[in-house]
């Protein structure tokens, strides 16, 4: 109840500042982390623990309306936050802001060795 309550109020907080009249989407994104258990927050809003499937703002093609950053943050010393930015739609460059079906953190990857964040597209 309290995701679904923080997806609403972010949402209403977020279109209240536009004038624009625009149709709002939603597109549920599955989070996972590895080991479970990481808080993962958006946008500075902590939405619960992986694994966890949170509502995202979309357009009605799948992509998200404005910059989105994702964070994971590690329960233990030898692991590594992770964090993944998608930016606000750009029709000349949409991919990069295409919502996936499912993010997963590795936590023991570090961000030096690449990073530990997998999508996944079914």
């Amino acid at each position: 109840m309290k995701k679904l309550y923080a997806f609403f109020l972010l949402a209403a907080l977020l279109t209240g500042c536009n004038s624009e009249d625009k149709e709002i989407y939603s597109r549920q994104i599955d989070i996972v982390s590895i080991p479970a258990g990481a808080p993962i927050v958006i946008d500075g809003l902590k939405m619960g623990t992986a694994p966890l499937s949170v509502g995202v703002e979309t357009n009605e093609d799948g992509y998200f309306v404005r910059k989105t950053v994702i964070t994971a943050i590690p329960q233990e010393a030898s692991l590594h936050t992770q964090v993944v930015s998608f930016p606000a739609y750009l029709a000349s460059n949409p991919e990069k802001s295409k919502v996936p079906e499912k993010i997963t953190f590795h936590m023991g990857v570090a961000p030096s060795q690449g990073g530990g964040v997998s999508f996944n597209d079914e």
